[in-house]
């Protein structure tokens, strides 16, 4: 599972740099790693890989950005939904922004009158339930949880996109056949189009800050042990020269908005295995039987663990009230933190702390060691969300969905909706590089939105780059330290592409976690906090797991033993 957070600004740009690079760079495109993620984040997030699709070359570019004149007749008005962040620049609306506008213009030689539908990121959930409950929803949804796909393919609240993908979508499956390979599908048949994420190596992972371990003459931790003298050290040391009261060795927000990937990791929970929905890792297969991450033999260890960081004032006291961030965001930009867990490469971290401190480095660690020597990182799959058509909506509106998404998948159309527009955001340098013209005018106009891939929904993100290819960018966007930019993305990268486990894909029915993995999810998020800062953290983890058969945990584990089971799933 892959979450993103506020605070990734700057790390869009780079997201910039690496869509130019590849695009003036694509007979040399042999990279394997990091394009734009998050963010996590933010998004975040969200993209390395090995997409079908080439980068866009620069007449294709030109093409894409010429303008459209001829209009059919008939018309056909279609809403798609749109991701708001709330992250608008002062005089900038997300649904009058200018790709929006250039997007509009650009499909209606297609017969397609294009409207976005503004959600809030944090409520698209909860307001793509109401509006299929209510038959209003926009003619182009999308979800990252596969329950809600199952749930109202099921209800058959959203169209069978097969037929329409095999007439109208030809670039759709040039472009995303391995993420239609892998998602999208119920019951033999097919009722969403998956995004691609074209660098699966993005995702949570552990950072540190490198220049306090230097200044400490520490190496990185590997182990849950190790981690803890370190922040011991980082305590007691303060190696940042912040005041020892002041220094927060390990930045944790709220449960639910945290991230226990990685750490649960450590204890043996594995990244293979579906997600109940909370900030950890899936599960575990033990005795042919799947078992949730919280009633792993080793939870109550982790557990522990976090507790006693809280009881030594290694993670925040008030971490339990940090629900939007705030407090963590603060923590990373006053340089009085020295690890966190989130899914930022490791370079929007440095950019935010370096404000304080011109000499921070964060940088990422390979994954903690289990007990048994194994090491677990959650990178994603090759496809990102699901992207449905409401059956409330009529068969032309599903049949223009389907040309606007293939339009989109086109590689000069994701080149212009990921950064921008070729004369007006970016130039193309003589040795076919790309360059932006206006870095503030692109933070004005196309950054917000575009960077976290929230209009260019059919692919997230781009291949990753070599390193000379990274080189290349950084030197162009002028970064501050381009030999350190290189080696914190390649790092970041390399953790996904050395410790992520083959994804296991699970496509039939589960109604229990339908209906009731939300209110598990809820239920185990507040009772987490509990257990971190209870005096008897063993007696609060009991309740915990009390609570959870009652509201039906145990059904839930046996409904993924029956779908690992029917897969002949083997660890």
């Amino acid at each position: 599972m892959v979450k993103l957070k506020p605070g990734v600004t700057f790390i869009l740009a780079l997201i910039f740099a690496f869509t130019m690079l590849l695009a003036g760079c694509s007979n040399s495109n042999n990279g394997n790693g990091n394009g734009g993620a998050n963010g996590a984040a933010a998004g975040t997030n969200d993209g390395t890989g090995s997409g079908d699709a080439a980068p866009a070359d620069d007449e294709g570019t030109k093409a894409a950005n010429e303008p459209k004149t001829e209009t059919p007749a008939k018309m056909t008005k279609l809403r798609v939904m749109i991701y708001d962040r709330g992250n608008a620049p002062e005089g900038m609306k997300l649904t009058e922004a200018p790709l929006i506008k250039w997007a509009q213009e650009q499909v209606k030689p297609l017969g397609i009158d294009l409207e976005y539908v503004a959600v809030p990121r944090a409520e698209a959930e909860d307001k793509l339930n109401v509006w299929l409950a209510s038959g209003q929803a926009p003619d182009i949804i999308f979800t990252y949880d596969v329950n809600t796909l199952f749930k109202y393919a099921e209800q058959g609240g959203i169209w069978q996109l097969d037929d329409l993908l095999a007439e109208y979508g030809p670039q759709i499956q040039k472009n995303n056949q391995k993420a239609l390979d892998e998602s999208g599908m119920y019951l033999g048949k097919r009722y969403a189009i998956p995004a691609l994420r074209a660098n699966p190596h993005v995702g949570p992972a552990m950072k540190i800050r490198q220049d306090w371990l230097d200044k400490l003459g520490m190496q990185a931790p590997t182990t849950v042990d190790e981690l803890y003298n370190v922040l011991k050290a980082f305590k007691e040391k303060d190696p940042g020269g912040v005041g020892k009261d002041n220094v927060v060795p390990f930045a944790f927000p709220a449960i639910g908005k945290a991230f226990m990937y990685a750490l649960s990791g450590a204890f043996g929970v594995n990244p293979q295995l579906m997600n109940n929905g909370t900030d950890m890792f899936g599960g575990i297969w033990k005795d042919g039987k799947f078992v949730s991450n919280v009633a792993t033999p080793n939870a109550l260890e982790m557990f522990k663990f976090l507790n006693k960081l809280y009881k030594e004032g290694l993670i925040p006291k008030e971490f339990g009230t940090d629900v939007n961030n705030q407090q963590f965001n603060q923590y990373v930009a006053q340089g009085v933190t020295g690890f966190v867990e989130n899914n930022d490469s490791g370079w929007g971290l440095t950019d935010s702390t370096r404000k304080a401190v011109p000499d921070a480095r964060w940088m990422p660690i390979d994954p903690l060691k289990t007990a048994d020597g194994k090491q677990y990182a959650g990178g994603a799959p090759d496809y990102g969300m699901s992207i449905m058509v409401p059956k409330a909506s009529k068969e032309e509106q599903a049949i223009a969905a389907v040309k606007y998404l293939n339009w989109m998948a086109d590689p000069a159309t994701i080149m212009t909706l990921q950064s921008g527009i070729e004369g007006v955001h970016y130039k193309v340098n003589a040795d076919g590089t790309h360059e932006v013209i206006d870095p503030a005018k692109n933070a004005k106009e196309v950054d917000w939105y575009a960077g976290p891939g929230d209009l260019e929904i059919i692919q997230q993100g781009q291949p990753m780059s070599t390193p000379e290819q990274l080189k290349i960018a950084g030197e162009n966007a002028k970064l501050f330290d381009v030999d350190y930019y290189v080696a914190v993305t390649t790092k970041y990268d390399s953790v996904f592409a050395n410790f992520t486990p083959a994804s296991v894909i699970l496509t039939d029915p589960r109604p229990f976690a339908q209906k009731n993995q939300e209110t598990i999810k809820k239920f185990l998020n507040e009772s987490i906090t509990k257990v971190i800062v209870a005096d008897d953290p063993e007696k609060e983890y009991n309740t915990m797991i009390a609570g959870w058969k009652k509201l039906g945990g145990e059904k839930y584990d046996q409904e993924l033993t029956d779908a690992y089971t029917k897969i002949a799933y083997t660890p």
